[in-house]
């Protein structure tokens, strides 16, 4: 399958096409898309010096980088005369797009960056142009314009318009360059409002399950203290999960679905905070210390007792989207 290219072009030098590019890098990266980056027009060869912009691309997270002037390419390779585009993209293993600064030619799309100190007038084909980029509030434009503070939503303009499928499965986010577990930084996102609903069980013996819904356990009411386990599971879960954030939890629901036929025990826990994060892992944590404690109180009576199909349900909030089970 063809990779495809999209270039970031201006009028001038100076006007931001490096910035934007490695945000567009950054951005597409959280989507789950793995990137490669070619600085076209390269003046020398300084292959990951700090401040270049080979650098920059590779600090934003691009899987691989070339580098092209007319001379020669990265790779280091002498070469008589400019290299076909397509060539040296083809060398950019294991990427689902390809982003290139600095390309006027061809019939790649293009996203041109235009300042006010510029001038309003757009230098890319328009037959080629993509989106502008752009900090002039009124420009009259024949395609998408986008903040230079919102190229998250150029992001996703990049995916729906050139990458059709969804992104791979993307690579875990608690380790870093060095394979090292880490804190994921989340200071950069927005706050939004988050739920999240998810649901376990357990199964018992006849005999155990007429106990707990009469509230005849010896240790007491069972329901009313999982459920009072499960809120204080919701709050300590970034004591117990090391890469979790400290939340401001809003709200916490329990709810229990008694079935008598199959002598089980459904507990459900829904979770809503405003924050950076989601609050999927409180919302399983709670399942979870609900289910152990229902256990822990019944053991005396049936130490037999099955707790599984712990799974989320549904998820609202956060750059992720909506994510609802099929099948609860």
């Amino acid at each position: 399958m063809t990779v495809p290219m999209v270039s970031i072009v201006a009028r001038a030098s100076g006007t931001g096409k490096t910035t934007v590019m490695e945000q567009l890098i950054s951005e597409l990266i959280k989507l789950g898309y793995r990137v490669g980056a070619i600085k076209n027009d390269a003046h020398g060869f300084q292959l990951d010096h700090p401040g270049k912009d080979s650098w920059r691309f590779a600090q934003a997270g691009a899987r691989a980088i070339a580098i092209i002037s007319s001379e020669k390419y990265a790779i280091i390779q002498q070469t008589p005369a400019r290299r076909n585009l397509d060539d040296i993209g083809s060398l950019l293993q294991d990427v689902d797009i390809i982003l290139i600064e600095g390309y006027k030619w061809g019939n790649k799309p293009k996203i041109e960056v235009i300042r006010q100190e510029t001038g309003k007038e757009i230098v890319a084909p328009l037959e080629d142009l993509a989106a502008v980029v752009t900090d002039i509030a009124d420009l009259e434009a024949p395609v998408p314009t986008f903040s230079f503070d919102r190229i998250n939503l150029l992001a996703e303009f990049v995916a729906a318009k050139y990458l059709k499928t969804k992104p791979p499965l993307a690579e875990l986010t608690h380790f870093d360059v060095h394979g090292r577990a880490h804190m994921v930084d989340v200071s950069e996102k927005n706050v939004t409002q988050r739920e999240a609903v998810a649901r376990g069980e357990i199964s018992m013996n006849r005999y155990t399950f007429a106990l707990v819904k009469a509230g005849r356990m010896a240790k007491g009411d069972v329901l009313a203290v999982a459920q009072v386990a499960a809120i204080m599971g919701v709050k300590e879960t970034s004591r117990l999960i090391p890469m979790c954030h400290p939340l401001f939890v809003s709200g916490v629901s329990v709810d229990f679905n008694l079935d008598e036929n199959e002598h089980k025990i459904e507990v459900t826990v829904k979770v809503k905070t405003s924050g950076q994060t989601g609050v999927e892992m409180e919302a399983l944590t709670g399942v979870n210390v609900a289910l152990l404690t229902i256990y822990d109180m019944c053991k005396a009576v049936d130490k037999e007792m099955v707790m599984g199909n712990i799974r989320l349900l549904e998820k609202k909030g956060g750059r992720s989207g909506h994510f609802q089970r099929e099948t609860p």
